[in-house]
């Protein structure tokens, strides 16, 4: 039997970790398997997956961190070129961005929401107010985000989860920023329980007005000298 060549097994092994990607087995954002599981789930060596997994780290689909494991970054190689144009953008221009996308995001949710939906947004509140307590900066921050994102999937408008999944990388960005230029603004604003209290009563005006006045309390935080033109 002619053995097959490593070319195609590296090929057929990213077509199957795309496939864990795209069919949302992986979430964006998530840790995926470590390389001891992978290589005895897809029977394949440690070789093959390796490059394999470099490819998919090369087009921005993963992301490999040291000593933490690799990541999800992306579902489509078009998030990816979307990424690095994003990651030169600046902070006022992100959260301008951002604010169009939340706002509508957190009204549909008014809207749209169900009980996981809620039960989710509650979670990552408290983990956010708890983190905010104990001063734990970068655990506030990945709560922060967290809940965001839970209130656009709460929205249940797929092009718009999209776009925001896209921008995933800046907006986490301008929430870690948000702590070191704004931080009075940052950790005392209580704009995802005014968000969370319009959801949860199932008004989407009032959703909208509090996703609009939160981003906005740091559009208005940001002094001239923070940002100006290219």
């Amino acid at each position: 039997m002619r053995a097959v060549p490593r070319s195609a097994l590296v090929e057929g092994t990213i077509e199957r970790l795309k496939t864990q990607i795209v069919s949302g087995r992986w979430p964006l954002d998530s840790r995926i398997p470590v390389e001891d599981d992978l290589v005895e789930e897809l029977q394949v060596s440690r070789g093959t997956l390796r490059q394999a997994v470099q490819a998919l780290v090369h087009v921005g689909l993963l992301e490999t961190a040291q000593g933490r494991g690799t990541f999800v970054r992306g579902t489509h190689e078009v998030d990816t070129v979307l990424h690095r144009y994003l990651a030169d953008a600046e902070l006022r221009s992100v959260l301008e961005t951002r604010r169009g996308l939340e706002v509508e995001a957190a009204g549909l949710a008014a809207e749209r929401r169900g009980q996981a939906d809620l039960d989710r947004l509650a979670a990552a509140h408290e983990r956010q107010t708890a983190a905010h307590r104990d001063g734990r900066g970068g655990e506030f921050n990945r709560a922060a985000v967290e809940f965001h994102s839970a209130v656009v999937e709460a929205a249940g408008n797929p092009v718009l989860a999209r776009l925001y999944n896209t921008m995933l990388g800046s907006i986490r960005d301008s929430v870690r920023l948000g702590g070191v230029r704004s931080p009075q603004e940052h950790y005392g604003d209580p704009g995802h329980a005014r968000i969370l209290r319009a959801i949860r009563d199932g008004d989407p005006q009032a959703a909208r007005e509090a996703a609009a006045e939160h981003v906005t309390t740091f559009l208005t935080a940001l002094a001239p000298t923070h940002e100006g033109p290219r």
